[in-house]
């Protein structure tokens, strides 16, 4: 299909709530008969039938899958060699990033649907149709799709307001990004995930996106340090989840998601969760695009609020060196969204960025005190 044409991704139905895994076995029930269950060996072995129960309960007939490793080829390949029944029709994911990406690889090897039940809300992975596959050294190698978006997505905030702070905090930090990135890939001259043209509505839920988290996101990171459920955890979760999701894969990726190609390997970065590459990175595309004073401290403000990182320093790369920065900006290079962007993106224009982005960090906060 040519870029003359534009295309819309979404999951087809989208649950959240408090204690809605206690239902899953129902929900699946509407989307296949026979679900291999694939579940991250922590998150079994910590919640068991918390996550599990409902099928167990039900009259599906079902297998539970454990699982654990990196994305890889040959890690997706192991896990579906030890599926059982080749006859599922739908392959459930219940974790992390990882789980619900091995879960999707093992979806396209069974030709099954898919329904993600995400244990934390650190990116917008739940809802896509991509899988990022990575090589034995955590470098990303490729991205693979689902013929179509997750049948339904199941959200339990019970479950995720439980989890360590850092992973909604890394979910903020991703959802962030689209507002930018779906402007840039409109200015620019890229396609979205769904290799065309941006919709209107991308930006739009983009944009929305980010308005939440403005509201809501320091509340909500206030919430889960204290171990509550409060309605700003319940807007964030759908921010993080849904919109984020909605948002990318129909308003494109840009400079904010190129910038973590390098930041995934980097000294010190690549310790750091997604979300925090990728709240960096908007700086960066900010400094390169050139956005008013005005935009930029507000999203500086909001990242530090949050804790997410301003400076490669907060992400363990103290003092980088100038062959650092260079190696951070040609491998963003890399990365295929990177002319979905107005600005003109070079090797040198990125070390410039970055390197703009850094003397912010370290630049004395004047005063706006009056003195009398």
């Amino acid at each position: 299909m040519t870029a003359e044409y534009r295309q819309f991704g979404a999951p087809r139905r989208y649950i959240q709530g408090p204690g809605v895994i206690g239902s899953l076995a129902r929900v699946v029930a509407e989307h296949g008969h026979r679900p291999l269950v694939v579940v991250d060996e922590f998150v079994l072995s910590t919640l068991g039938s918390e996550v599990t129960g409902s099928f167990a309960s039900s009259d599906l007939e079902y297998e539970v899958l454990s699982c654990s490793g990196d994305v890889t080829r040959a890690n997706i390949a192991e896990h579906a060699a030890r599926v059982r029944d080749r006859t599922h029709d739908v392959v459930v994911g219940i974790g992390g990033g990882k789980a619900l990406d091995l879960a999707k690889g093992i979806a396209i090897d069974l030709g099954a649907a898919m329904v993600t039940c995400p244990t934390i809300a650190s990116n917008d992975g739940p809802t896509a149709r991509i899988l990022a596959i990575y090589n034995d050294n955590h470098v990303l190698c490729e991205v693979e799709h689902l013929d179509f978006n997750p049948s339904c997505v199941v959200v339990d905030t019970e479950l995720i307001s439980r989890a360590p702070v850092q992973f909604l905090i890394s979910g903020i930090g991703d959802a962030l990004a689209k507002k930018f990135e779906a402007e840039g890939c409109r200015l620019g001259t890229g396609v979205t995930m769904q290799g065309t043209r941006p919709f209107d509505i991308g930006g739009i839920v983009a944009a929305g996106c980010y308005d939440v988290l403005a509201r809501h996101a320091v509340d909500a990171v206030k919430s889960v340090e204290n171990g509550e459920l409060s309605p700003a955890v319940e807007s964030v979760v759908e921010a993080v989840v849904l919109s984020s999701g909605i948002g990318y894969e129909n308003g494109g990726l840009s400079i904010a998601h190129c910038m973590t190609r390098g930041l995934m390997a980097g000294r010190g970065t690549k310790s750091m969760l997604h979300g925090y590459h990728v709240a960096y990175g908007l700086l960066v595309q900010l400094a390169l695009e050139n956005h008013h004073e005005d935009v930029v401290r507000d999203v500086t403000d909001l990242l530090t609020a949050v804790h997410l990182p301003t400076s490669l320093a907060d992400m363990g790369m103290p003092d980088a060196s100038a062959d650092e920065i260079r190696e951070l900006a040609v491998a963003a290079m890399s990365a295929p969204h990177i002319r979905n962007t107005a600005a003109v993106v070079t090797v040198e224009t990125l070390v410039a960025a970055i390197e703009s982005v850094e003397a912010r960090a370290t630049a004395p906060k004047v005063s706006l005190l009056v003195q009398e």
